[in-house]
């Protein structure tokens, strides 16, 4: 009768053990879901780019891409000049518009003259090339400094084609959320002698 009831006591300690053992599997799954997801009142935004399967569920993570609110000012401000080489390359002139401030002052030698420009005047440098074709313009970031809500940014422009290269500094200010280009100016540098 001894034997019988360690027997049934060790019976029913595994039974609760594994029990519980299940339902902390299940809060972990219910968390795991809830991470991903959102609960019921969360407005979690979902980006279907990436997905995964794990024990017959299928789970959409974003690996590359985050929601405008997930973003560093830095990345923010990544995203404006990437903007801006975009539409530049691409004659796209309203991508090319929404990035500076109406305000904005663009300083550049335009025919050997050095002269001030506003936005709706060097978009207009681009307005007789198609819009979306590729003008053989090629832009990379290289160096973003930020302060609270300014921040510097230099760009490289090749024109390979021209055998042209450019150094554009960006003057940009954080305006509520977003960030504009407030002033620009640019040097070519494909002509200095070495």
């Amino acid at each position: 009768m001894k034997y019988v009831f360690y027997l049934m006591s060790f019976f029913s300690f595994f039974l609760v053990f594994s029990q519980a053992s299940k339902s902390d599997d299940k809060l972990d799954e219910q968390q795991l879901l809830i991470n991903i997801y959102g609960n019921k009142n969360s407005k979690k935004i979902i980006n279907y780019d990436k997905s995964f399967v794990s024990e017959s569920k299928l789970f959409y993570e974003s690996l590359e891409k985050k929601s405008p609110t997930q973003l560093s000012d830095k990345e923010k401000i990544e995203n404006i000049l990437k903007n801006y080489i975009e539409g530049s390359s691409y004659n796209n002139l309203e991508q090319l518009t929404n990035v500076f401030t109406e305000n904005a002052t663009l300083y550049l030698t335009v025919g050997g003259e050095f002269r001030s420009l506003n936005p709706k005047e060097y978009v207009a440098f681009f307005k007789n090339a198609v819009k979306g074709k590729f003008n053989g313009r090629y832009g990379k970031v290289i160096s973003i400094e930020v302060v609270k809500d300014i921040a510097t940014a230099k760009v490289e422009i090749s024109i390979p084609d021209r055998k042209m290269i450019f150094i554009d500094l960006f003057l940009l200010k954080k305006i509520g959320d977003k960030w504009k280009i407030i002033s620009k100016t640019a040097t070519r540098i494909d002509d200095i002698k070495k």
